[in-house]
């Protein structure tokens, strides 16, 4: 029997369980394609090679190294989950009087009511906003690279478990890491729709765009074979050393890519 090392995945262990959960809600509104339970995702094996080269298309990265380091700035939050972090960070420090106070004193109306977006995404997950948008796709990203070759055992490993690492501690409920991850996408939505910002505020305080906010938490609530409803959120996560693949890959200097 093969010693178990802490990159060992075992679907029986709690913490590997998480480690496919927190991809539940990038999951949820491609049921056709993918799969929670399985770590490389696809449920048909057929032709990987020409899904990853398509999938790494639509994110513009080719070499191993170009899909860490995607991996990478999405781990820190620093695709969209920063979008408007010094704004949440204001919102913080103010009662919720002083930010209508704020909103009303500005004349843009694109403006106000992204305000008033950001104060409803405070209200449901704090300072954290939208930061689960980025830590799920990362995830997501992670594991799609690890059935695409592009993504050793150790590193799969690694990153999941960092990436659950980083949800306990920005966040304290599933709830409140699907409402980040529903705001994040929403806004996503909102800046990358070529109609005028002053059309689209109206989906962007309603009910969302393209799989509006209900449905998105209808789908998650009534799948029965989503994940996150039967996980203890305080689940205990291992410490995984970064292996030295991760390390050397992340140190080259820029223009040494390995394929």
């Amino acid at each position: 029997m093969t010693a178990q090392t802490p990159y060992t995945f075992d679907f029986s262990l709690p913490h590997c369980q998480w480690w496919l959960a927190i991809t539940a809600p990038q999951i949820s509104y491609n049921r056709g394609e993918y799969d929670y339970d399985l770590p490389t995702l696809k449920r048909d094996a057929d032709d990987l090679e020409a899904w990853g080269k398509s999938f790494a298309d639509s994110w513009g990265i080719e070499t191993r190294r170009e899909w860490h380091q995607m991996i990478h700035r999405l781990a820190m939050g620093e695709v969209h989950g920063d979008v408007w972090e010094g704004e949440f960070g204001r919102r913080a420090c103010m009662s919720a009087n002083e930010w209508q106070q704020r909103i009303d004193s500005v004349q843009n109306e694109v403006a106000k009511a992204e305000m008033r977006y950001l104060d409803a995404a405070y209200r449901h997950v704090g300072i954290a906003g939208f930061k689960a948008w980025d830590f799920c796709r990362g995830s997501f990203l992670t594991r799609a690279g690890f059935s695409a070759g592009k993504v050793t055992q150790e590193e799969f490993a690694f990153l999941l478990n960092y990436f659950c690492l980083q949800i306990q501690k920005h966040f304290s409920s599933w709830e409140q890491y699907s409402q980040s991850f529903i705001f994040g996408r929403n806004y996503w939505e909102y800046i990358n729709d070529q109609d005028e910002d002053i059309d689209n505020v109206k989906y962007l305080l309603n009910n969302g765009f393209y799989i509006g906010f209900s449905n998105f938490f209808q789908s998650l609530e009534q799948d029965k074979d989503c994940p996150i409803p039967t996980l203890e959120w305080n689940t205990t996560l291992p410490v995984i050393p970064q292996p030295e693949s991760l390390r050397a890959l992340l140190s080259e200097e820029e223009g040494e890519t390995q394929s």
